[in-house]
């Protein structure tokens, strides 16, 4: 530990389940709880712009979400104001992320009765999508308060974009330029391609999950 922080390693570790978390989150909403996204806030936009003026467009769920996960990152932002510059982990972020969590597991809980019992009536799934981006909006606005250059574990068509332009300053670069600075980079570009990774193959196995076990699609 480093003055009550976590170590940066052990911190990229953390990101990486915090970004598999979302990953998962973002297909289980979209697969089982209205079709809409609670970490990809750019998604619900589109979804709820194209419900305007669409015979019986669903403006319901996207906005739900929408105002679900503004709430969650409003109120991580309050939490977590002790997160200064430079800070690599406080005690206010973990906590803030264990409320995430509970959240979460008292989400999929629910959605488990309701499938089981084969209820899936609009205002409990309705219900469990507003929890749901609530909680992923914790998560957005502890992260947020780490500023961690380049690193989103939600929304993350940012990372795509940083790992992209990276990669072209990376290859840009000269030879004689500080192999320290040069290492560092590559560590983050490393960071932001795995963040990438894991986003992706939690939501490849909650499709999975969602195809042959659909009540244990939040797990």
């Amino acid at each position: 530990k480093q003055g009550g922080c976590l170590r940066t390693a052990g911190r990229d570790v953390l990101l990486f389940l915090l970004a598999a978390g979302a990953g998962a989150s973002d297909a289980w909403s979209y697969t089982s709880l209205g079709h809409a996204f609670v970490a990809n806030m750019t998604g619900n936009t589109v979804l709820l712009g194209l419900a305007v003026f669409k015979a019986h467009g669903d403006v319901l769920h996207p906005l739900i979400s929408l105002a679900c996960y503004a709430g969650g990152t409003a109120l991580a932002t309050s939490l977590t104001r002790d997160a200064g510059k430079g800070t690599l982990w406080t005690r206010s972020v973990s906590l803030t992320l264990f409320l995430e969590a509970a959240i979460l597991v008292a989400a999929e809980i629910g959605c488990a009765v309701l499938f089981l019992r084969a209820r899936l009536w609009p205002p409990a799934t309705e219900s469990l999508l507003g929890c749901v981006a609530f909680a992923v909006g914790l998560q957005s606005g502890s992260m947020l308060q780490l500023n961690i250059p380049g690193i989103v574990t939600t929304y993350i068509t940012g990372t795509w974009t940083k790992l992209v332009s990276g990669m072209v300053k990376f290859f840009a670069r000269q030879k004689e330029e500080n192999p320290s600075e040069r290492l560092q980079f590559e560590e983050r570009l490393l960071l932001q391609a795995g963040i990438l990774a894991v986003y992706f193959l939690s939501a490849v196995l909650t499709g999975w999950l969602f195809r042959y076990h659909p009540a244990f699609s939040g797990v």
